[in-house]
């Protein structure tokens, strides 16, 4: 009878082990299949396997609460069958030892209602743990995509700012010129009242003044440029920390406001 009932045991325990694999493989296909919703992209294997294990580990903590559940309530009805022949045969026992079989017959109930509870607590557990990991998943995805996003906009304004530098070079340059070319003709001759030179002077007069206003536009300019580019920098080392917030604001209104200045 008890090799039957030891092959019986096994048959169902080969079972049970077989229907756990299958369902096991498939939840892993699924989660091979499966990607996240914001970058379509699928789940790593690495990270299956680390809530496989996690799992595993549940699993065994649920088994092993499941166990002491069932020897918790065989040992209750035992004790409820063992007071239930002493009240049957208790003509000679006394109210006082009746009372302390219901006391301890009622701490057994509440320890079981305490193991219940434990026990919903770790699913619970499991499933806000299963959910916040997907949710910062998603979030450090979504950060480093911006933090990409932001250094290609900051390798940009560097670009334009090179450019404005050496377009304010060019400018100095040609006032430099300017200013020599004028000294050259004050020191070449000294006829004052030649209409040919008055007109020639007034021309470089107006043209140097155009050239400094030039370069006054492009040396605010090239200020402006470098303020967006500290306060991008701020932005870019926030971003770092995890403050990603702030960016879309910094890059929707400042640097859209740079970029206003430089197509002017």
């Amino acid at each position: 009878m008890a090799a039957e009932l030891q092959m019986k045991l096994e048959e169902k325990q080969a079972k049970c082990y077989e229907i756990k694999k299958a369902f096991m493989d498939l939840k892993r296909e699924v989660c091979k299949k499966a990607a996240y919703s914001r970058t379509d992209k699928p789940i790593p294997e690495r990270k299956i396997d680390e809530w496989e294990e996690r799992e595993n580990i549940k699993s065994k903590e649920l088994q092993s609460l499941r166990l002491e559940n069932l020897r918790l309530r065989n040992q209750l009805a035992k004790n409820q069958k063992i007071l239930k022949k002493k009240e049957e045969l208790a003509e000679g026992l006394h109210l006082i030892d009746f009372e302390q079989l219901k006391i301890e017959n009622q701490t057994l109930n509440e320890k079981i209602e305490e193991r219940n509870e434990d026990l919903h607590k770790l699913k619970k557990k499991n499933t806000n743990t299963v959910q916040i990991l997907t949710h910062y998943k998603e979030k450090l995805t979504f950060v480093i995509d911006e933090n990409e996003t932001l250094v290609q906009k900051g390798k940009i304004l560097d670009e334009e700012l090179e450019k404005e530098r050496r377009a304010l070079g060019d400018e100095k340059e040609k006032k430099k010129q300017l200013q020599d070319d004028i000294q050259q003709l004050k020191q070449a001759t000294g006829i004052i009242n030649s209409d040919s030179l008055r007109l020639d002077y007034d021309r470089l007069i107006k043209e140097n003044k155009n050239d400094e206003k030039m370069v006054t536009y492009l040396t605010e300019k090239i200020q402006h440029m470098e303020k967006c580019i500290k306060e991008f920098n701020k932005k870019l080392a926030q971003s770092k920390i995890g403050g990603y917030s702030g960016k879309n604001t910094y890059f929707g209104g400042s640097m859209n406001g740079s970029h206003a200045s430089i197509n002017q």
